[in-house]
């Protein structure tokens, strides 16, 4: 069966050891080939929207540039029209992080890519989620890693990934593509949806990913277009420095509602039973029970 990265969204629930969302173990699935396809954004560039995190390609005469892998099978449908695109192999696939639906696509790409970059802490945490039982053999890790920043000259383009602080994981790179005017986010922003937080076992942090969208919105000019890992539709999967503001504003009124509700002594299970955070705009709930996964991460990180 053939899902649709709408369908997915909806429905699907990936690993962290074998399942990514954790608190819903029920619904996991392996995500398998997406109908959706390419989505042209320049005559050199655009995106891919099949099963997972959404991939970025650019090509050029000199050079072959790719963000994220999705799954083996979406992987190899996005290759097979690459293909079609250029005769190039891909000189640079990145990873902006760990989670399945953002790595385990490498094990088909890796013979297409000459080098597979991430920031440091992502092959680490991947290694720690999918490096044993079924999904060890699967795995693919990024050969060449980075603390802070990595710069690459891919003929008339500049890139620039770079890591500020923990937020939606341990290992979240921001990708900027100078000269086009394009900065890959990951999941950084799940767009008008309810985010899944890994800041249990995925190195994250909520408090932290507000300041890291705080810097974002200071570093970039507001003419910038984003890519988000994930959206509430296929079109929402650009955007601009407003979403970015609404995500941040999101997180914070996460953390603010339920910081007051621990001080007035209110137990997880009654901060749970809300349909919307107030102060902020309700999102997009795609899989059950996603605002009070939300609840449940923040109360957790704010009892520590």
């Amino acid at each position: 069966m053939q899902i649709s990265r709408k369908t997915f969204i909806k429905s699907a629930a990936l690993v962290t050891g074998g399942v990514l969302f954790g608190v819903h173990k029920s619904l996991a699935k392996v995500l398998q080939q997406a109908d959706s396809g390419f989505k042209i954004m320049k005559e050199n560039f655009g995106i891919y929207l099949g099963g997972g995190g959404t991939i970025f390609w650019y090509i050029s005469e000199d050079n072959v540039i790719v963000i994220d892998s999705q799954n083996p099978a979406s992987a190899k449908s996005f290759m097979d029209g690459l293909k079609g695109k250029t005769s190039r192999s891909i000189d640079i696939l990145f990873n902006t992080h760990h989670h399945f639906d953002h790595t385990s696509g490498n094990i088909y790409l890796k013979q297409f890519a000459k080098k597979i970059v991430a920031q440091e802490n992502c092959p680490r945490l991947q290694k720690e989620a999918y490096g044993s039982g079924d999904k060890a053999k699967e795995q693919v890790y990024a050969d060449t890693t980075f603390a802070k920043k990595w710069t690459y000259n891919a003929g008339k383009e500049k890139i620039t990934a770079s890591y500020i602080a923990p937020a939606h994981t341990g290992g979240d790179s921001i990708i900027h593509f100078e000269n086009t005017n394009i900065v890959h986010v990951g999941d950084l922003v799940f767009n008008n949806l309810y985010p899944y937080i890994d800041n249990k076992n995925g190195g994250g942090s909520i408090k932290s990913w507000v300041t890291v969208l705080e810097k974002v919105e200071k570093e970039f000019s507001s003419d910038i277009t984003f890519i988000f890992g994930h959206a509430n539709s296929d079109d929402n999967a650009t955007g601009k420095m407003k979403d970015i503001v609404s995500m941040r504003n999101y997180l914070q009124a996460l953390l603010d509602y339920t910081s007051k509700g621990i001080k007035e002594g209110k137990t997880l299970d009654q901060l749970q039973k809300i349909s919307e955070i107030p102060g902020v705009k309700p999102r997009g709930e795609k899989w059950p029970k996603a605002l009070a996964a939300n609840i449940d991460s923040a109360y957790s990180e704010l009892k520590k």
